[in-house]
């Protein structure tokens, strides 16, 4: 107890001036409290960390096996999975019991007092959680949590107790954090309830409709390409109707019941090239959209401008199938047939304004009251699924697009990313069929192209049809439902069962789902699991009862149980209290369906008060009476249940009322517009999904999400767990083999924890605990996140990093950035005669009597970033100091791997055609001098990650396997590094008898080493020696010369040599200099939470160019736009270029081949916070004279701008850059 006071006060200490700095920035994504490090003196002393890790290793020792959750708070969510505060944290002191009931009661009262205490701030925040759009700052969190904190109330550091067992068990399945880690599955299980689908929808308005399918389906995969792409290639359609007079003779004979040809819907071109049931044949219906929100009649939009009106009634909307009739006599029937009091009363505008509503009728219907006469010659909607047309494959496809389309983007983080480059395409803009301004300004605004969202009630904010087009189109095909749908309907209703017997304490049979009778009662159970319930509550019109809506679903689609044997009864003895009782005599056959529909019509034209739920029998009496049935025994009805038939029946009549309210529900019971769960049904099936992961599966997903949202361009807090999923091509993956099997369910949850996980590891956790690995405490806090550091995304790591690094800042702005002079003149002519007139070595000269803390600055930011020194050349005059900088680095790295420098070695397996290219420390002993230039080296590496400029440096993994303190494999690495003397080792390992063996000698002696020119040619066997990657013969042992190799010592030899050549890769000697160097400019606790791929990717980037995230980063000046055409050109030229060319042609616009492949504007911020040299910009050239197409392109390096003249032809614009980046004269021309 003593030592947690202690902690108490020195964090109340250390804390007391960060207060007011969280205040202004509590709403920001740097976190806040206690992590703090957007401020420079917002850290923890290292008294601070050392004490904290002893407190924590006391209470994870003191703290019972198995931890409830009421003793230690876990991991919660909100609506997105992100962290809530830390109120469910409440445990006890380390060294008392947590199970203490008047300790918990206390603490509860210290929490209502300290949240009262802090109210105006908490409001804040609260109101924050609540949006579900921001995410809560676990620092603000603990910053309420400490207002009016008494000695024992150290919520935060129980916070960090909780945090460090979830890690062991994530890491090593530590029992004692098995409790607590539940509780964090079951917080992510209940962040993932809510549907999110429609927030990744758009719908396209205004697209020409003279464009072809195909070419509006690669419009708008090339827009969507450069922010992420689609969510499975999810692109919807749909081409217009016939000719009208087409189709007045294609239902030419109505009367005779057969048409020459059946209606047709357009088809989804998400899957690619159509396929062969996409333009099936379905029969036509007619549906009445009724309003029930308003008694006027309300206008019903589409994208063709066309109006329709509709009255409220409530009128039961189902729709008959009669594929003979016209338009006119298909509504009369369906009239007649539906009474206007019809129990069903569906409104297709929930939750939305009512002016605006989408319908997919024919035709331009009026009120219901109206005649239909001119039914058949309106106008056909254009917004409708129902066309008629030919069967003939070819004559659909060359009908028009309707103008219209639904797209689904790959992530909602990207929505307005896409929507304005959307706006951008000339294709989709019609720009390209325009001949001039005039024909330009006389476009009405149907005509113009619009992308609008779709919110929770599946309703876009134009209003158009096109939405319903959609989700008819996903949903039923004539009078049935697609596979999927019927699929994910039957896992609903059976779900209702299964719920009810993972209650029953008795194991009970398999039962057929043909064999299944749901009563109104088990329906309206909300068992955990029972996603029937979900599913009728969710579909329900609004202001209408539940229980009334199940009763008149259960007397037009139930049925009577045909005996006493099927389920309903095994589910009356598992919940007799709210199943009816299977001992009521059911005697009496089945009405007659006439019968009934006029007993029903009857009963509800009576005006009656709502029935109640608990007493529906009152009402039948008179029903029955009705039906004159003679015995009073048989007053009330038979009682009907529900069946798998009769739900689809259900299913697919309301999909044609209002398919909005079918998507809603099913979006409800957690699956996705492609009839994937979203997330587990219950915490039981989620705990027991999450108990087959495994540290293995977990690193792989984690690596997986941090290649999406590079791909994404976003941080993984912005990715919804609901856009996680496996494409088909990451099959092949060989990373992601481990997650093939794994239901999507399980990976969206998974990856939910794993967020939470990392949300709290960056605002809260990390700042906390110390970060030094030390050898004589294997146990400590950095000994486990050097283990569990697959767990921890790379963004996360990263945001920490440079937090770390602002912190560390030495060099004010007092202070004047050093200046050394280079002299160009000593390298020119391609080959460097001497190292010391290098780059490098001039540079290393000049800066060893710098201090290393005037190195340490800020990260770059901005137009003009501050860099750890600034460059002049000798007789040049350059302007700005980005330019100059970027080179030299380039220069440098260009230096370190030629043979002008000593100190990379090229990697011996490129001698058999393996990592080419690749270098590797050289492994040696060091002078005094080669150890100052190693030393700057990790300088170089250090200053660069400081600057955000990737070096181009290609080094073996086993150089950053050193660098981070990661032990080397001795197969995989010594096989990368050098696979001759692997083969060599194997060979030996793998003899199998002593003649072999001789013939082995031989054969080596023979060839003397692989061709190396030993002492004694002629030595006749194989001694105890071998040569080092320098090309030196050394000794394996003492005497190792007068050693041969024989059958008893072949192995002692094998693993002599193979220890010879990991040494030379460990280069410890080498290696230690540059981690010197590293750690002046960088702390190298850092380097613990990094794994070997990592460091390389923060230090040199992505050795390719993507060029979709470079268009992205990519500004237009001076009255450019992206649909010019000489813009368009220029971005097809660069997706022309390979690589190498790409690489060239970033070199000349900013001085470096690599550039940056993330950006601080993926976390959500404004669009100006960019890392340099970002964003490219592309302006004019300078001057008007001349023609354009002799002009060059000129940059300015500096900048990264490119001064583009209007080229006229894309052959003109392919010759002029690739003139540019091979024959510049002047690289800095900046």
């Amino acid at each position: 107890m003593a030592l947690q006071t202690e902690l108490r006060k020195l964090y109340d200490r250390e804390t007391q001036g960060w207060t007011a700095g969280v205040a202004g920035t509590g709403g920001s994504s740097s976190g806040g409290m206690p992590l703090a490090l957007g401020a420079e003196q917002s850290r923890f002393s290292t008294y601070f960390h050392a004490l904290m890790e002893v407190c924590l290793a006391v209470a994870e020792v003191t703290l019972p096996l198995n931890v409830g959750s009421s003793s230690v708070g876990t991991l919660s969510s909100n609506s997105a999975p992100n962290l809530s505060d830390s109120s469910s944290s409440s445990s006890s002191s380390p060294g008392q019991t947590p199970q203490s009931p008047s300790l918990l009661s206390k603490r509860k009262k210290v929490k209502i007092k300290r949240e009262r205490a802090a109210a105006a701030v908490a409001a804040v925040v609260s109101g924050k959680r609540g949006s579900g759009g921001a995410r809560l700052s676990e620092s603000d969190s603990a910053l309420l949590n400490m207002a009016g904190s008494k000695p024992e109330d150290m919520l935060w550091f129980h916070r960090c107790l909780t945090l460090l067992m979830i890690l062991r068990h994530l890491a090593s399945k530590d029992p004692q954090g098995l409790s607590v880690t539940c509780d964090a599955v079951t917080d992510a299980c209940q962040a993932l309830v809510g549907p999110t689908a429609h927030s990744r929808l758009l719908v396209l308005s205004g697209i020409p409709t003279h464009l072809e399918e195909a070419v509006v389906r690669n419009a708008i995969r090339r827009a969507c390409n450069s922010h992420g792409g689609l969510f499975k290639d999810e692109i919807f359609i749909p081409l217009q109707e016939e000719d009208p007079k087409k189709k007045t003779d294609a239902v030419a004979s109505p009367q005779d019941g057969k048409g020459s040809s059946e209606p047709e819907r357009p088809f989804n071109t998400s899957g690619g090239p159509e396929s062969p049931d996409s333009s099936s044949s379905v029969t036509p219906a007619m549906s009445v959209s009724a309003s029930a929100s308003t008694s006027q009649t309300s206008i019903c939009s589409s994208s063709q401008g066309v109006s329709r009106t509709a009255s409220e009634l409530s009128v039961d909307q189902e729709l008959l199938a009669v594929p003979p009739l016209s338009h006119a006599a298909a509504a009369a029937v369906a009239y007649t047939q539906q009474g206007p009091h019809d129990p069903l009363t569906v409104s297709s505008q929930e939750s939305l304004d009512t002016s605006l509503c989408s319908t997919g009728s024919l035709g331009s219907l009026g009120s219901l009251g109206e005649p239909l006469e001119n039914a058949e010659t309106t106008s056909v909607d254009g917004g409708s699924l129902q066309t008629v047309a030919s069967v003939d494959n070819s004559a659909v496809a060359a009908r028009p697009i309707k103008g219209y389309a639904v797209i689904e983007v790959r992530s909602r983080a990207k929505v307005e990313k896409i929507r304005a480059s959307l706006f951008n395409s000339s294709d989709l803009i019609g720009l390209s069929s325009l001949e001039g301004e005039e024909e330009l300004m006389e476009l009405t605004n149907e005509e113009i192209l619009t992308a609008s969202s779709v919110n929770q009630s599946l309703f876009d904010t134009q209003g158009s049809s096109a939405l319903e087009d959609y989700f008819l189109d996903k949903s039923i095909k004539g009078d049935k439902l697609v596979p999927g749908a019927r699929e994910v309907l039957t896992d609903i209703f059976k779900s209702c069962v299964q719920s009810e017997q993972m209650l029953s304490l008795t194991p009970t049979k398999p039962v057929k789902v043909s064999d299944i009778y749901l009563s109104k009662e088990q329906i309206n159970s909300q068992t955990p699991g029972n996603l029937l319930h979900t599913f009728f509550t969710n579909i329900r019109p609004p202001k209408k009862m539940l229980e009334d809506q199940l009763t008149q679903i259960l007397r037009k689609y139930g049925t009577t149980k045909p005996n006493k044997n099927k389920y309903s009864k095994a589910g009356k003895e598992q919940h007799q209290g709210k199943v009816v009782s299977t001992k009521r005599p059911i005697t009496k056959p089945p009405t007659k369906e006439k019968s009934v529909l006029n007993s029903v019509r009857s009963a509800l034209s009576e005006k009656k008060t709502v029935l109640k739920p608990k007493s529906p029998e009152k009402s039948r009496p008179d029903e029955k009476d009705l039906e004159k049935s003679p015995a009073k025994k048989t007053e009330v009805p038979e009682e009907k249940f529900l069946t798998l038939e009769g739900f689809h029946r259900f299913s697919v009549d309301r999909a044609k009322q209002d398919v909005r309210s079918v998507w809603r529900a099913i979006l409800a019971c957690g699956y996705d517009l492609h009839f994937e769960r979203c997330t587990c049904i219950d915490t039981r099936h989620a705990q027991k999904a999450s108990r087959k992961w495994s540290l293995v599966m977990d690193v792989a997903l984690v690596q997986y999400i941090n290649r999406l949202c590079r791909h994404l361009a976003i941080t993984p807090a912005r990715l919804h767990p609901h856009e996680v999923y496996l494409d088909p091509s990451d099959a092949a993956d060989p990373r992601v083999a481990c997650l093939l099997n794994v239901p999507v369910e399980s990976l969206r949850l998974r990856f939910a924890l794993l967020q939470s996980l990392n949300n709290t590891l960056e605002s809260f956790f990390l700042p906390l605990v110390e970060l030094r690995q030390t050898h004589t405490y294997q146990n400590s806090i950095a000994a486990l996140l050097c283990e569990a550091k697959g767990l921890i995304f790379y963004d996360t790591k990263v945001t920490v990093m440079n937090r770390v690094l602002n912190a560390t800042v030495q060099r004010t702005a007092d202070h004047a950035a050093p200046e050394i002079t280079l002299d160009p003149l000593e390298i020119v002519g391609g080959e460097i005669r001497s190292s010391e007139n290098t780059y490098f070595c001039q540079a290393a000269r000049q800066l060893s009597c710098v201090p290393s803390s005037q190195l340490c600055v800020k990260l770059a930011s901005g137009g003009d970033p501050t860099y750890a020194f600034n460059i002049r050349f000798t007789g040049e005059e350059v302007h700005g100091t980005s330019g100059s900088f970027r080179h030299f680095l380039w220069q440098v790295c260009k230096e370190l791997q030629s043979s002008a420098l000593s100190l990379l070695l090229p990697c011996p397996s490129a001698s058999a055609n393996r990592n080419k290219g690749k270098y590797i420390l050289t492994p040696c002993p060091i002078s005094y001098a080669e150890e100052q230039l190693l030393h700057f080296f990790g300088q170089l590496l250090g200053i660069a990650i400081r600057a955000d400029v990737p070096l181009p440096l290609d080094l073996l993994g086993s150089f950053w396997k050193g660098l981070v303190g990661e032990p080397l494999d001795p197969e995989q690495d010594l096989q990368e590094a050098d696979v001759l003397t692997y083969n060599y080792v194997k060979k030996f390992e793998n003899v199998a008898d002593e003649s072999e063996l001789e013939a082995l000698c031989a054969e080596i002696s023979s060839q003397h080493h692989s061709g190396e020119s030993p002492d004694s040619p002629s030595r006749p066997c194989c001694t105890f020696t071998y040569y080092t990657m320098t090309g030196e013969e050394v000794e394996l042992c003492q005497g190792g010369r007068s050693f041969t190799v024989s059958w008893e010592n072949k192995d002692v030899y094998a693993r002599a040599v193979r220890s010879l050549r990991l040494r030379e890769l460990q280069n410890l000697e080498c290696m230690t200099a540059v981690r010197a160097g590293l750690g002046s400019i960088i702390p190298l606790q850092l380097l613990t939470m990094l794994s070997p791929l990592e460091i390389e990717l923060r230090t040199c980037g992505l050795p390719y160019i993507n060029l979709e995230f470079l268009k992205a980063h990519t500004m237009y000046q001076v009255g450019l736009m992206e649909t010019d055409q000489h813009i368009e050109f220029f971005w097809t030229a660069l997706e022309m270029f390979t690589q190498e060319e790409l690489c060239k042609f970033i070199k000349f616009a900013c001085n470096q081949e690599r550039i940056p492949f993330t950006c601080p504007c993926k976390d959500g911020g404004p669009d100006t916070a960019h890392v340099p040299p970002y964003p490219m910009k592309i302006a004019p050239p300078d001057g008007a004279a001349g023609q354009p197409d002799s002009r060059y392109i000129r940059v300015e390096t500096c900048m990264f701008m490119v001064k583009l003249p209007q080229y006229t032809s894309l052959d003109v614009m392919l010759e002029k850059l690739r003139y540019a980046i091979h024959y510049r004269e002047d690289p800095l021309s900046g």
